[in-house]
């Protein structure tokens, strides 16, 4: 069974206008393959997966081609799926399309790879019959196609090992460790004060000193981005009207937090969004020991373990024992203290005639409590695992 998100991308294929002729399956959706299996098996289309790197527009033309010859003649096509698009200079790529679009009738092109091709849209001719899928805002997924080019558009990941677009262009030298851990704290803070920003960074500088080194390194920052990230108003640098930032940590935030207040069908929607954002804990390649990382971190960390234990509350309901019992494991994983958590996986691995699992979770729980707090398992858990024992013993003499 295919997940929401394959439903909402298909749902948005099968509505495409038929003046759409060149698709781009988002990179960061992780569905490139998935969505494109679609057509494989449709009469009419053909499949070319490029090899080797830096193509030529010749290479390019000898690729599609061999693939021709391969599936079928060229009048006869009318989907063509193009995958590691990346392999392809960029220049080549965009000119090779153009003459694709125009040699192929009402032929569609999907493309797919793993890094963006918002380069494409430099060229009207593209731009104007070119469309991304899926779109979905609250998971950065947009449609660069059809925005408002009068500001800049900011995709910040932090949820992970932490990466940034600029208008589609992932940002990958920093010109040092400094300006990208500075910029991901002003993002993340959206409006902070100067001596929030010295305090976390130089707090044993003198203001002077520090003034002076945050000041080069916000340069830095604006060099890197080709935009300025901040303004100063009112005592606070706040992230400049310039730019739309869309930043998965917010999102995923906020969908945490709606998921609290909305009704139960709208409740598990937000959760499942909410949970795809998080892909891993925040900023994983920033130093750790530094507090305002370390804070962070364990408040999100918290909020994703929450979320996972309410979508498995829900599920369970439903009686989809496999898929809550998942659940519940990612958040012990977390919250390997917690006896509610714990108690749920160990009546889910019984009703699933699982007993010796069971009986290891509370082993573990058992040693997690003692170690950290000197205390044994509550009673109506160790009554729960003698019953778990008893039922095993009963069923070996059986």
């Amino acid at each position: 069974m295919k997940d929401w998100l394959y439903e909402l991308a298909d749902q948005q294929l099968q509505g495409l206008e038929s003046t759409v002729r060149l698709v781009v399956l988002h990179p960061a959706s992780a569905l490139g393959r998935a969505l494109y299996g679609r057509y494989l098996h449709e009469e009419g289309s053909c499949l070319v997966v490029l090899s080797g790197s830096n193509l030529t527009r010749e290479s390019l033309q000898q690729q599609v081609e061999a693939a021709y010859a391969e599936q079928g003649r060229p009048e006869q096509v009318s989907t063509w799926l193009v995958d590691e698009c990346d392999r392809a200079q960029p220049e080549a790529l965009a000119a090779y399309l153009v003459e694709m679009l125009a040699r192929f009738g009402q032929a569609r092109i999907v493309l797919c790879g793993r890094q963006s091709l918002t380069y494409l849209l430099k060229l009207p001719e593209l731009r104007a019959v070119m469309r991304c899928i899926p779109v979905e805002t609250a998971l950065l997924l947009p449609d660069y196609t059809r925005r408002d080019d009068k500001q800049a558009l900011l995709e910040v990941r932090a949820l992970g090992g932490g990466q940034v677009f600029v208008n589609g262009k992932e940002i990958t030298d920093w010109d040092g460790a400094l300006p990208r851990a500075l910029f991901f704290y002003l993002v993340d803070q959206g409006m902070v004060t100067r001596s929030s920003i010295f305090d976390a960074f130089w707090p044993n500088l003198s203001i002077r000193d520090a003034t002076n080194v945050f000041h080069v390194t916000k340069r830095k920052i604006s060099e890197v981005l080709g935009l300025d990230l901040t303004v100063y108003w009112s005592g606070y640098y706040r992230i400049s009207s310039q730019i739309e930032l869309s930043y998965d940590v917010a999102q995923f935030s906020e969908l945490a937090q709606d998921s609290a207040v909305a009704a139960p069908p709208r409740t598990e929607a937000l959760l499942r969004r909410a949970l795809r954002l998080y892909r891993n804990h925040f900023m994983m390649t920033l130093d750790g020991t530094l507090p305002w990382v370390r804070k962070r971190r364990e408040e999100l960390t918290n909020t994703y373990a929450d979320s996972l234990i309410s979508l498995a509350k829900l599920v369970e309901t439903r009686g989809h024992k496999q898929e809550a019992l998942g659940l519940y494991l990612r958040a012990a994983a977390i919250y390997p203290h917690r006896e509610d958590v714990a108690g749920s996986i160990m009546t889910l691995y019984h009703k699933l005639n699982m007993p010796d699992d069971a009986l290891h979770i509370y082993d573990s729980l058992d040693s997690e409590l003692m170690t950290r707090l000197g205390i044994s398992p509550a009673g109506w858990l160790q009554t729960l695992a003698a019953e778990i024992r008893e039922g095993t013993q009963v069923a070996v003499h059986a």
